[in-house]
């Protein structure tokens, strides 16, 4: 059996929250993948042309992805509406 390589499981849209370094528990959206590292954006500080580049390690996966093309605004408002939703189940 082949193993997945990085780009396959993390694809580009892929939201993922942080799960080490002083960015903890942040969301970001996978912009790009390499062999060793993913490149994620928040649209805020972190852009699409400028991603930060973060250890697949230190991610979890959140099972939303974005299918569409990715722009800045896009990203803070996937990234906002998975927080309202979030604190919304959390009221109940």
């Amino acid at each position: 059996m082949k193993n997945k390589t990085l780009s396959d499981r993390y694809p580009k849209g892929q939201l993922v929250r942080s799960r080490q370094g002083r960015d903890q528990n942040k969301l970001y959206i996978v912009t790009a993948s390499d062999d060793q590292f993913l490149y994620v954006a928040n649209g805020i500080k972190w852009t699409v042309s400028n991603p930060k580049r973060k250890n697949p390690v230190h991610t979890q996966k959140i099972n939303i992805r974005m299918d569409a093309e990715i722009t800045d605004s896009d990203i803070v408002k996937a990234i906002q509406t998975f927080e309202n939703r979030k604190e919304n189940q959390e009221d109940k």
